[in-house]
């Protein structure tokens, strides 16, 4: 009798449950969200960049150049993909820690370029200015890039949402660096890249804290 009427139970219970649609693999995820994003920021630097203040901003220093914006682009897209992976409960917790060294390289030749300044008469200047402008910048990007970001890591319902936010706030404050250097005035000083690096802990700090409104727990 008890058989018959678990069986009947789970008959019940199975009738009324809909298949479930698997979400697509987390690379092939990562890859739509950066492609969305760079889509968008080619539009924004396409109508309003100016290409040849960065040239002569970077005027002798090409070389540089290159490297400073390819580890920043390196710490935005890794950090999207590390995202992507660690929503996916039993994927290594190692793509936490996958964009600091990117992030570390972008700091340290962001860095020399701030002490070549120094050598070059630039002298050390320690006023805010303009460099208020670009934590605005920064913030006010990733506000705008973050939304479509976060919804498409909360469709995988992350069991553990604080690293995964974490890493999606340092993926678009990441991006929204690499979009400002291409409408950043003036030379990067110590105190510009203090500013640029607060900006990008406000915004990780900021989307780490909405984790529980923005990423559902399963």
């Amino acid at each position: 009798m008890t058989s018959l009427r678990t069986d009947s139970l789970i008959d019940r219970l199975a009738a009324g449950v809909a298949p479930v649609r698997p979400l697509p693999a987390p690379e092939l995820r990562a890859l739509m969200a950066l492609a969305t994003i760079v889509a968008t920021a080619a539009l924004a630097v396409a109508w309003f960049g100016d290409f040849a203040e960065l040239r002569n901003r970077y005027s002798g220093r090409e070389t540089h150049l290159a490297l400073e914006m390819a580890a920043i682009l390196a710490t935005a897209a890794i950090a999207i993909v590390a995202a992507f992976f660690v929503s996916i409960p039993g994927r290594s917790k190692r793509w936490i820690a996958a964009p600091i060294p990117f992030f570390a390289g972008w700091l340290l030749v962001t860095g020399l370029g701030c002490y070549g300044n120094l050598g070059r008469g630039g002298g050390v200047e320690w006023e805010l200015g303009e460099s208020l402008h670009c934590l605005a910048f920064i913030v006010a990007t990733s506000a705008a890039l973050a939304p479509l970001l976060v919804w498409r890591l909360a469709c995988a319902r992350p069991i553990d949402p604080l690293p995964v936010a974490l890493l999606a706030g340092l993926g678009v404050a990441a991006s929204s660096a690499f979009v400002l250097q291409f409408f950043h005035p003036f030379t990067v000083t110590f105190i510009d890249l203090a500013v640029h690096l607060t900006a990008i802990l406000v915004v990780v700090g900021t989307v780490g804290l909405l984790n529980r409104h923005t990423l559902v727990r399963a």
